[in-house]
């Protein structure tokens, strides 16, 4: 539901913005399925999402929609959502503590993962020829749980963080064939917690705002006693989005 809302709200923005002069508005979106991996801990052990509960692949959507502007001193702007969701069942092959709960050899556990996290990036354009180079800053807002359930104990950790993060971009546009190709960057490190992520793509507009993207997206989520939790985890793949643009 609230994917369906966003997407829905970005596509009239977009058509009400249509018609102001000077204006370039884009967006896009897809849903795809991430290779997932890495330790969550909350104690002594790390417990690996793959070996310890079985999980693998995630399932993401991403949403955005940006507007850049010919007026000087005053940044573009671009909003994006992601949601990630794992959930997994797996009997375990050892005892270890979350969250001051015992998990033991031999039994089942339930687990489930759900990061979702909504930015805001202001960025300035220096260089816009056929080469597009874009800096500024992303703040991202993620909230999210863990959740462990076994016959014996039920534990959930909350993820509740605001990021702000260095921003960077570049696009080259080949001349004569609405082709692109380009890349992204954000990222932070922190009291010993860090967050990226990265993508690179290539894509193809039309003359009728429709267009696709091919790429590979990267998310690293590196938290280090953060509301009890810990986490290293590494979210990434290919996909294939649509996209448009006026």
């Amino acid at each position: 539901m609230k994917r369906t809302l966003i997407a829905t709200s970005a596509l009239l923005a977009s058509t009400a913005l249509h018609a102001a002069p000077g204006l370039n508005i884009y967006g896009g979106g897809y849903n795809w399925n991430t290779d997932f991996k890495g330790t969550v801990s909350s104690g002594p052990a790390n417990v690996d999402v793959e070996e310890d509960l079985g999980m693998g692949q995630a399932d993401q959507s991403v949403i955005w929609l940006g507007i850049e502007h010919p007026v000087p001193l005053i940044p573009n702007v671009r909003a994006r959502y992601f949601d990630l969701y794992e959930s997994a069942s797996n009997r375990l092959q050892r005892t270890f503590i979350f969250n001051d709960k015992p998990y033991v050899a031999s039994t089942r556990v339930d687990s489930e993962l759900e990061l979702e996290m909504l930015e805001g990036t202001l960025y300035y354009t220096p260089i816009d020829t056929s080469l597009k180079l874009d800096v500024g800053l992303t703040i991202r807002q993620i909230d999210g749980y863990v959740r462990l359930t076994s016959i014996i104990a039920d534990s959930r950790l909350n993820i509740d963080e605001m990021l702000p993060m260095a921003h960077g971009a570049v696009r080259f546009d080949i001349p004569s064939t609405g082709a692109y190709l380009g890349g992204e960057l954000n990222g932070i490190k922190y009291n010993g917690s860090s967050m990226n992520d990265y993508n690179v793509r290539v894509g193809w507009r039309s003359d009728f705002l429709l267009g696709v993207e091919v790429g590979y997206s990267q998310i690293n989520l590196n938290l280090d006693n953060v509301s009890r939790l810990t986490t290293d985890l590494d979210m990434g793949g290919p996909y294939v989005a649509l996209s448009l643009g006026f």
